[in-house]
């Protein structure tokens, strides 16, 4: 069956927006915003006079918190005369009292992957701010910038590990340029692996709640109007919203804006290695016997884990004893099934932390203790 296209809910002026890059500023010093997170609401909204779902309640302390977000772009024509461009339109949700915002990097960079020039920040009370761009993580799709002398309303957050299917979910932002717009619906499901022009989201929220273009970056809410998530993509035969919408989680949210606030970039751990683009294929028997004869093996591969593509020299794969068609099956003692499982594991993984990787290699069942060193993506 034929996927729809993945395509970021952020409306543009001249083109889609592309690449890895991150401020690398160090800001040391920044304390980390503390959120107090909860269970997300898991009943129905009522409106006690005609029982129906009623969300005008969680809808009126949503909006102050979700900002609309303008960019301009600045540069040089081929005869050297400058020029000031509208970029695109995005969203935003205010995460604390001092002005910090959270919205998605593919909103504040150009289509080179480049910071915009300029980041102008409307709130529900149509007061304007410019906005500083602390930081970008093109990993995670998620960017933080922050407005100076404003009275904001942070939004409360909500833990998203507790989601379930079918729970209640308000998504808020500025879809098609239609500011401070709320629309319904429930968790369509959970823990998907969604691949973007930048990012690959291993844990997003699928929601049939309607997301367009200029949503991206706008908040994903429980039934009481707590955050769950941010919203940042659809799939679409044609731009346009057909009920299958993904969110980051508020939790994935709350680490990557928190390490933003306080250094200006995220870092991940780097292993050195990627997954062959056939690792799926692992569950057929003639894929596993022709690993087997290429790598010399009388036996065949295991049925679950993931297949080793390339290992980059001298990286800490390397190191360990990794190799091209080796079958990654554990991680710290866990089974890796597929390649979800793997992604997940090193979703939060940082410098210099251990990692015990289980293999098959050769028809042998090896172990390794791994060093994780620093990954950039910049």
């Amino acid at each position: 069956m034929k996927k729809l296209p993945i395509i970021a809910a952020f409306i543009l002026g001249i083109g889609l927006a592309a690449g890895w890059f991150a401020i690398k500023n160090s800001r040391d010093g920044k304390a980390p915003i503390i959120i107090k997170r909860e269970a997300p609401t898991m009943l129905q909204a009522q409106d006690a006079s005609s029982g129906v779902a009623d969300f005008r309640g969680a809808a009126k302390r949503i909006l102050p918190s979700v900002v609309s977000i303008d960019t301009v772009i600045e540069g040089e024509t081929w005869f050297g005369e400058r020029f000031t461009q509208n970029y695109g339109q995005g969203s935003g949700v205010v995460v604390s009292k001092d002005g910090y915002i959270v919205t998605n990097n593919h909103v504040v960079v150009d289509d080179r992957g480049q910071s915009v020039s300029k980041v102008v920040v409307t709130f529900a009370d149509n007061n304007t701010a410019e906005a500083k761009i602390i930081g970008r993580d093109p990993r995670s799709d998620l960017a933080v910038i922050k407005v100076e002398k404003q009275a904001v309303t942070p939004i409360e957050f909500a833990d998203s590990s507790r989601l379930e299917v079918g729970q209640w979910v308000l998504a808020a932002g500025n879809p098609l340029g239609y500011e401070n717009t709320i629309s319904v619906g429930v968790i369509s499901n959970i823990g998907r692996m969604i691949p973007n022009e930048q990012a690959v989201f291993v844990d997003g929220i699928q929601t049939d709640a309607a997301i367009n273009q200029g949503n991206s970056g706008g908040a994903l809410t429980d039934a009481n109007g707590r955050l769950i998530g941010i919203n940042v993509a659809i799939a679409t035969p044609n731009r346009g919203s057909v009920g299958i919408g993904f969110a980051i989680p508020s939790n994935r949210v709350e680490a990557v804006m928190n390490e933003i606030i306080k250094t200006g970039r995220v870092q991940y751990g780097y292993l050195g290695l990627t997954i062959h683009r056939q690792t799926n294929l692992l569950s057929e028997e003639p894929a596993r016997r022709e690993i087997a004869q290429i790598v010399g093996s009388s036996s065949m591969p295991p049925a679950e884990g993931v297949l080793v593509g390339d290992v980059d020299r001298n990286s800490p794969a390397a190191q360990g004893g990794l190799a091209s068609l080796d079958v990654i099956t554990k991680l710290n003692g866990k089974n890796v099934k597929e390649l979800l499982d793997f992604n997940v594991f090193f979703s939060n993984k940082k410098p210099g932390e251990k990692v015990s990787v289980t293999y098959w290699s050769k028809g042998q069942t090896k172990a390794s203790i791994i060093t994780l060193t620093s990954a950039d993506f910049f």
